[in-house]
């Protein structure tokens, strides 16, 4: 998307319209969060507590917003941080913290110009604190995961090529921040320089790891715990009660309109299952439906009526470790990826909702490509390679490859032992130890290629193709669990970030997708699709596909709690 003018507006658009139908509980599409009038319901059918219940599915790693890099954090930080810019209804990017952008002729240049806002503990928001955020981002030596979203920042190559520097010191890195595009001539005035035209950089600045961040805040002991938080969104952190609960209330410093809602409180249930037993019990007020009660509960007479169908930009894949171990060989990994049959995974795991995934971007975004599937399921065709695989390393069968690490988190438990099943059974002799891990410590050994095999899934950041390559497939990227590594894939990234015309833009990104996929880098199961059920007196929810772990959870304040 090209940020004078957003190019995949219809598209996205379109799959609002049809996900949501409508709906009574849908808000308007064109409201803008902080900067236009939320929706309101006539005061008189307002209940008098004004407070949401949701579940996000497990405890935050961090909120931190700099080290977020998963969906139950972001659940959070949507709340309590708002960045320079924001996606509104129809996923436009539009002004929250800017009140104005300005674009140079080459579009290199970007200067925002700050409206008067505070942060929740009453102090200024200032240009300089964007400054600092963005370097703190930056830095190699915190390894934030999302780093590499501001690769196209002037000096942010040189930065993120630090990262892996043994050899760097705290003066070279000290030095490499300094020369980042970004400064603060004053207050009210914070201005990016980019290395290289990128088409989408303005989604980039709605992201929660670009929010401004006191440095003071962030040099206090336990900063990003309840008692020291300080946020910038239009709720405020209050209580976060590990494994249980976090409570977050209204921000009476907060900048744009006063929402409805006085509080949200925030469950960590963990399994869908639990979650959706509880917005039975009416203890939550929003759930996605698990596949396993889809049924029961859309032919239920009561429960059916409070339920929206929504196709989501999100994907169901899994890693194989490129870099180590037998998934380092490309006939091992095509053998793998052609011995699952996807639809039978989406049929058997989600009930039939969604739709196989053989390539990364999805449906309703520039680039997403039906025709991309170089390996389909075949069991004849994965034997045969399965058998060259085994000979080029060495071993005459499976079961001389010992154990096969195979890594998730809890909820996943059935999903990992159909594929493992399938496996098992299309080449005897393979034995995997499934290894199920706490979400947090999950993702650090995932990342650092402790396994074989590991789960994984993306949702979209922004509606933008390079959003779902850029830094899970290329080298060394931030989100990279794949360890996966080819400097044409690279090179096609990198020139579609600069083509100004979309249609050869959106052609680069295909061609960078097909790569990767020839390569088996990974293995695409789903894209997304959800049934999402919401209390009859929960008014304002935003039905969206761009949902991060609760429907209308970009947009908490324009919901508003009805009586009942």
């Amino acid at each position: 998307m090209f940020r004078k003018r957003l190019v995949a507006t219809s598209m996205v658009v379109a799959i609002i319209a049809a996900a949501c139908g409508g709906s009574a509980s849908q808000a308007p599409a064109s409201l803008a969060p902080g900067d236009t009038a939320a929706p309101t319901e006539v005061a008189s059918n307002l209940a008098d507590e004004q407070i949401l219940r949701i579940d996000i599915i497990g405890e935050p790693p961090t909120l931190d917003p700099t080290m977020a890099s998963d969906s139950n954090s972001i659940a959070v930080l949507n709340a309590i941080h708002r960045p320079l810019m924001y996606l509104d209804h129809d996923l436009q990017a539009v002004p929250s913290l800017a009140e104005s952008v300005d674009v140079s002729a080459d579009a290199q240049t970007f200067t925002f110009t700050l409206r008067d806002a505070m942060y929740s503990d009453g102090n200024p928001i200032v240009a300089g604190d964007l400054v600092y955020s963005w370097k703190r981002l930056m830095d190699p030596r915190l390894a934030a995961p999302y780093s590499y979203v501001l690769d196209v920042v002037q000096g942010g190559p040189e930065l993120l090529a630090l990262a892996g520097d043994a050899a760097a010191t705290d003066a070279t890195i000290d030095a490499a921040l300094a020369n980042l595009g970004v400064s603060a001539p004053d207050d009210k005035t914070f201005i990016v320089q980019l290395a290289t035209p990128a088409t989408f950089f303005l989604t980039i600045a709605t992201l929660w790891v670009t929010v401004p961040l006191q440095k003071a805040w962030v040099d206090s002991s336990g900063f990003a715990e309840a008692a020291t938080y300080v946020g910038s969104g239009p709720f405020k952190l209050t209580t976060w009660e590990h494994q249980s609960e976090i409570v977050v209330t209204q921000n009476e410093n907060w900048y744009g309109d006063k929402p409805t809602l006085t509080e949200i409180h925030m469950a960590m249930l963990q399994e869908a299952s639990a979650q959706q037993a509880a917005f039975e019990a009416g203890e939550i007020d929003l759930a996605i439906v698990p596949s396993e009660d889809l049924a029961r509960v859309t032919s239920d007479p009561v429960l059916g009526p409070m339920t929206q169908k929504v196709a989501t930009f999100s994907i169901t894949y899994y890693n194989f470790n490129n870099a180590t171990g037998p998934t380092s060989n490309l006939n091992f990994r095509i053998a793998l990826t052609q011995a699952i049959d996807k639809q039978a995974f989406v049929d058997v795991l989600y009930g039939g909702t969604g739709l196989v995934a053989n390539s990364p971007v999805m449906p309703g975004i520039p680039g997403y490509d039906e025709t991309i599937n170089p390996y389909p399921f075949d069991l004849a065709s994965a034997q045969a390679h399965m058998a060259t695989a085994l000979q080029e390393l060495g071993v005459a069968s499976p079961a001389d490859l010992g154990k096969i690490t195979f890594g998730f988190n809890p909820g996943h438990e059935a999903r990992v032992a159909f594929l493992a099943e399938a496996w098992s059974q299309a080449f005897p002799g393979m034995v995997f130890d499934q290894i199920s891990a706490e979400f947090g410590v999950f993702l650090g050994v995932r990342h650092s290629g402790g396994y074989t095999i590991s789960r994984n899934g993306w949702g979209a950041d922004f509606p933008h193709a390079s959003n779902q390559l850029f830094g899970l497939y290329n080298c060394g990227g931030g989100n990279n669990d794949s360890i996966y590594c080819n400097e044409a894939f690279d090179a096609l990234l990198d020139q579609a970030a600069s083509e100004p015309d979309q249609d050869k833009q959106v052609e680069l990104y295909k061609q960078a997708q097909q790569i990767a996929m020839d390569d088996a880098a990974t293995i695409p199961l789903r894209f997304g699709a959800s049934t999402v059920a919401i209390a009859p007196y929960v008014s304002g929810v935003v039905v969206s596909p761009d949902i991060a772990q609760n429907v209308g959870d970009f947009w908490y304040e324009t919901i508003q709690i009805l009586k009942h």
